[in-house]
């Protein structure tokens, strides 16, 4: 995915943007003010991506979804696959 991701002919800077804006909607929906959603990109660390539980795997999820249809066309194959694999990540329960 990361290999793709680096092949567009797209700038660091819009990437940033609708990764920016797709965390702080998440964390908007689920009351996020610590550290349970994390979504960053930068060129030195290319995607990193962190959900504390199912609750907040399920609010980034919803944000692609909400955000995806405003995504320029080059980056929406991108996200589309990004929220299929994440809405596949399971947490042990206890």
């Amino acid at each position: 995915m990361l290999l793709t991701l680096r092949k567009l002919p797209i700038s660091v800077d819009i990437l940033s943007y609708w990764i920016r804006s797709i965390e702080t909607t998440a964390k908007n929906m689920c009351d996020d003010n610590k550290e349970n959603i994390i979504f960053e990109y930068t060129p030195e660390n290319p995607l990193k991506y962190y959900v504390k539980d199912s609750k907040s795997r399920d609010c980034l999820v919803r944000s692609v979804e909400i955000h995806l249809p405003l995504i320029p066309e080059l980056l929406q194959g991108f996200f589309y696959v990004f929220k299929y694999n994440l809405k596949n990540v399971k947490f042990d329960s206890q």
